[in-house]
């Protein structure tokens, strides 16, 4: 892979790559809500040189009617919490894998860089990856206000530009039900991770008894695949491009890889807004019989898992 002030050209095949906004761009696919083009355009909308994080990210949502009102507050408290909720969940990974290395860790999916800014504070080195480039914009600035290295990249998480045995973690937070191949993106995480490495996943479940989380309906997981996305337009207003999982698929999916576990979070991972939520389901947890009743009809899981050789300290579910 060589490399210019414009773009990285790789050495075997001839593909460019190019810098956009000081950010490589690896992707072999576009954001599947918004073309390349498209979404460049967008980012000259907005990212007015001055701006500060929040600024970036009202203008962003004032650029985007098919985002409606009504979600804006939820998404933007889940971005405040970012950092504690990725503080939070890399301590979880570090007491089930103890002998986790410290040099590398790698964001997949990073956003606005809260799981970086975390992990800035355990890890020498920090890589944040994402498919979109304008949340990758939004999080430079945010970085920059924080005070805190870290590299931005965007790509594929079912193709990361990376070598393999990189990074000592990974973590994702919300991620899978994005991606077009969660196979993939399972795959290239442990490829990249290297020999006492593991990784720690969450995601939505798909038949929550609570709302769902992007668009804030329930019992919108019951609802047939091919019907869902007509449903936001009509309900929302706005495109619906998410693949929740069940636990049944989760569990297939990572079969021998990993173990999804039932959610566990501390005072303030989760927001002001959740904290009620947040104890009341720890209280309930705490019960054997409930974690059985509820563990198909939880609202999230943690996919937490390693290379074979690397053993865990704590059991899970």
């Amino acid at each position: 892979m060589r490399r210019d002030a414009a773009s990285y050209g790789c050495n075997a095949c001839g593909a460019q790559y190019p810098i956009r906004y000081g950010i490589p761009d690896f992707r072999l696919k576009p954001d599947p809500y918004i073309s390349i083009d498209a979404e460049v355009a967008k980012i000259e909308g907005f990212a007015v040189a001055g701006r500060s994080f929040r600024e970036l990210v009202r203008a962003y949502y004032v650029l985007t009617p098919e985002c409606p009102p009504e979600l804006h507050s939820h998404y933007i408290a889940a971005m405040a919490a970012g950092i504690n909720r990725g503080a939070g969940l890399l301590r979880r990974l570090r007491l089930s894998f103890p002998r986790l290395g410290t040099a590398r860790l790698l964001d997949l999916g990073c956003g606005t860089a809260g799981m970086s800014i975390a992990g800035s504070r355990q890890y020498g080195e920090v890589i944040g990856v994402d498919v979109a480039l304008r949340w990758l914009v939004m999080g430079q600035q945010r970085l920059r206000e924080e005070g805190v290295n870290v590299s931005l990249v965007c790509a594929n998480a079912e193709s990361l530009p990376f070598h393999s045995g990189t990074f000592d973690a990974v973590v994702a937070d919300a991620v899978v039900e994005h991606v077009n191949n969660p196979g993939a993106m399972r795959d290239e995480t442990l490829r990249v991770i290297n020999q006492t490495g593991a990784f720690l996943f969450t995601t939505n479940n798909r038949f929550s008894l609570l709302r769902e989380p992007h668009l804030r309906l329930w019992g919108f997981g019951l609802v047939p695949r091919r019907w869902m996305e007509p449903l936001a337009w009509r309900i929302r207003k706005t495109p619906y491009k998410v693949r929740l999982l069940s636990r049944r698929a989760l569990v297939r999916l990572f079969s021998g890889r990993a173990d999804v576990l039932l959610p566990q979070y501390d005072e303030g991972e989760l927001g002001p807004r959740n904290e009620g939520l947040r104890r009341a389901w720890t209280r309930l947890n705490q019960a054997g019989l409930f974690r059985v009743l509820i563990r198909n009809f939880a609202p999230q899981y943690f996919v937490m898992g390693s290379r074979r050789d690397t053993p865990r300290a704590v059991d899970g579910d």
